[in-house]
């Protein structure tokens, strides 16, 4: 594939990306007048933030991801995406719980297709360093993109408000987070049909394999058809129990802080939803530059030295770090203090996680990558969206505290981020014996592998 269609490839997939952010910051940044007007607890509103999503991601991920790996992935993502943009519709609708609740849950099919999709595609596209950049790309990009849509959000509800005037007279009588929410869905009119612009999947592989360092071998022979998943899996179970289970527990904490800093901001310290969203902004792109300087700086210091056990160091040196910054916030009296908390445990899980993509691309064949990628990608949706969920049933159990709901946000990711140190010590030693399997793996499969 040429570079053009293939950077062209990784721009779509990144404002797709940086597109199915926006829903989780509109909620969060309206879940005081959306909890009033529905009746909802704080249990009710970490279900609705995480859980919904997850269940429906954990039933569809790896069923999007087979048929990803047999057919044309952009029919497939033009589909998922579909299903985000009517369902994030929808959910301006609800008139309850229930209803609410299973709107954000079909909103987990583009986070579904999506993240699979891309981390597969890239290895097909990009060779050696330009693959590394290419991750790179997606992910500080990602990360950028998320201060941006975070405060676009905080904008765009005050923009609801001041042009209510001018929606016709059905809508105009709607409160501001039903319309905020409709107004999120709209771009997918445009982002879908430019899924469609992208170029085919390639059927043909190099003969260097997906995975290789320095892999620029030339084009030879048909795409190996899509390969047992679970042979695989089992003989490298530990190494991938070790890395969903840590990094799991990572995206958790993670959740409980973008999920519910907000609303402690603005519910416990009077923040507004603009100061709110500029200043969860403002940490999340902070975060992201500091953090990607760092990871720079490690990897050419200590890339050559540590080789193939730097991803996994790297990653248990995040959950460590991690720790401080959430420690440092049960201290917090003011929007500022949550705001820098979560820009410190952000740098932290920036300055880790770049290597994340890349990791987890060599350690899985290339014949069956989506797939195994959509089972790490699920865990880890599952793992971030239960946090929330967690966090609501112990701000419930705390309410006669003052601070509860910060006590829960804070307790509940600290634990999270210990446990993800622990889990992931296997995979320090186990992670390059995995990366060669997944070579030899690559190497004995044949076009006419069977299938599951």
């Amino acid at each position: 594939m040429s570079s053009r269609r293939a950077w062209w490839t990784l721009t779509v997939i990144l404002l797709l990306l940086l597109y199915t952010i926006a829903d989780r910051p509109m909620i969060n940044l309206q879940v005081e007048p959306l909890r009033k007007e529905l009746s909802l607890s704080d249990f009710q509103v970490g279900l609705v933030q995480g859980v919904s999503v997850a269940l429906f991601t954990a039933f569809v991920a790896y069923p999007i991801a087979w048929l990803a790996d047999r057919f044309d992935r952009r029919w497939v993502l033009a589909a998922s995406m579909t299903v985000w943009c009517v369902s994030l519709g929808l959910a301006g609708l609800a008139r309850s719980f229930e209803q609410l609740f299973l709107a954000s849950a079909f909103v987990g099919a583009g986070e579904a297709a999506l993240v699979p999709i891309a981390l597969a595609m890239i290895p097909e596209l990009f060779r050696g360093e330009r693959r590394h950049l290419a991750n790179s790309i997606l992910l500080v990009g990602a990360r950028l993109g998320v201060g941006a849509v975070i405060a676009l959000c905080g904008w765009c509800i005050v923009a609801v408000d001041a042009w209510r005037q001018l929606l016709p007279a059905g809508l105009e009588s709607l409160s501001t987070w039903r319309l905020a929410l409709m107004v999120v869905a709209l771009p997918g009119v445009v982002l879908v049909p430019l899924i469609l612009t992208l170029p085919r999947p390639s059927n043909q592989r190099r003969a260097s394999g997906e995975g290789q360092p320095q892999g620029t071998g030339p084009l030879v022979g048909p795409r190996p058809a899509a390969a047992p998943v679970w042979p695989f899996l089992r003989n490298e179970k530990l190494t991938f129990a070790s890395f969903c289970v840590g990094i799991g527990l990572q995206a958790l904490a993670i959740g409980c802080l973008l999920n519910f800093g907000p609303v402690v901001a603005m519910r416990l310290m009077g923040a507004t939803p603009v100061q709110t969203g500029n200043g969860m902004g403002a940490a999340t792109f902070t975060a992201t530059v500091v953090g990607f300087l760092i990871a720079q700086w490690v990897n050419r210091r200590l890339g050559r030295r540590l080789g193939h056990r730097l991803p996994p160091l790297a990653l248990m040196a995040t959950a460590a770090c991690g720790t401080v910054p959430v420690i440092c916030m049960f201290f917090s009296t003011s929007p500022l203090h949550v705001f820098i908390g979560v820009g410190v445990l952000l740098t932290c899980v920036m300055a880790g996680s770049l290597l994340y993509p890349t990791a987890l691309q060599d350690m899985t064949p290339a014949p069956m990558r989506t797939r195994l990628v959509a089972i790490s990608v699920t865990f880890n949706t599952v793992c971030a969206a239960s946090g929330p969920a967690i966090v609501g049933a112990l701000s419930d159990a705390l309410k006669p505290h003052p601070n509860g709901l910060l006590l829960a946000m804070l307790s509940v990711a600290l634990g999270a981020l210990v446990l993800s140190f622990l889990f992931l010590i296997p995979l320090a030693s186990r992670y390059p014996i995995t990366v060669a399997a997944a070579r030899r793996t690559e190497g004995d499969l044949t076009p006419t592998s069977g299938t599951v």
